[in-house]
């Protein structure tokens, strides 16, 4: 809990004036980095804190909670705004042929209120869901209602759950560095992967085109291929 309190110190308090909107802020700006801490790690943390002292309890809540609630408009915002501005571009025409992208709208026009609150149970598909959300233009009043509920509801055993049992942050932590790292292990050598096959791709489709037509044999007039040698 040393380098939590130390982070809380140097960083959120300096960077916000206060470390409970600073906590708001690092959980809110979570909403652009793909590799983020996901929403239960924030929770379990936050109740930790609490127990140990670090952090207030009613404002650590308040500064969670709120800061999820506000990524999630982000992102439906992002799908509204941003994607339907770049919808007619290349950029915007491949995320939104993506395969996460299209079964979140197919889940959205098929179950409607139900995909909000079922996305919060599978891993990956919160994000492309509320962008699909904001895409599709849902109601946002509607959208933010459900959302909101289903995060208290999901939220606040989370933030019990890490004060009950904030002797085991250390091993939540430690399992939470691990997976930061593995994921980035795992998206670079995505990227590499994906750089390799289309170098490949190209390769193999330039290679008939490149290749020099082979010259005739040294007895083979080109004009006689085929042709019988003419009477004398």
């Amino acid at each position: 809990m040393d380098v939590i309190q130390t982070f809380f110190e140097q960083y959120l308090t300096p960077f916000a004036g206060n470390p409970h909107l600073g906590l708001f802020l690092v959980v809110w700006f979570s909403a652009v980095f793909p590799l983020a801490l996901p929403e239960e790690a924030f929770t379990l943390l936050g109740g930790a804190c609490i127990a140990h002292g670090l952090l207030e309890p009613i404002p650590t809540a308040l500064a969670i909670l709120g800061g999820i609630i506000a990524t999630n408009d982000t992102q439906y915002w992002m799908g509204r705004g941003v994607l339907g501005l770049l919808q007619t571009t290349r950029l915007g025409q491949r995320m939104i042929r993506s395969h996460s992208f299209q079964r979140s709208q197919d889940l959205m026009h098929r179950k409607g209120l139900w995909a909000i609150v079922g996305c919060r149970f599978f891993f990956g598909t919160r994000a492309p869901t509320y962008i699909a959300a904001g895409f599709l233009r849902f109601p946002f009043l509607k959208f933010w209602l459900v959302d909101t509920s289903v995060v208290l509801l999901h939220g606040i055993p989370f933030l019990l759950a890490g004060y009950f049992f904030s002797g085991g942050i250390a091993r939540i932590l430690s399992a939470m560095e691990q997976l930061g790292y593995w994921s980035l292990v795992l998206l670079v050598a995505f990227l590499l992967l994906c750089l390799l096959g289309r170098h490949l791709l190209g390769r193999r489709r330039r290679g008939p085109a490149a290749a020099p037509a082979a010259p005739p044999p040294a007895n083979e007039s080109p004009a006689s291929d085929g042709v019988p040698p003419a009477a004398v």
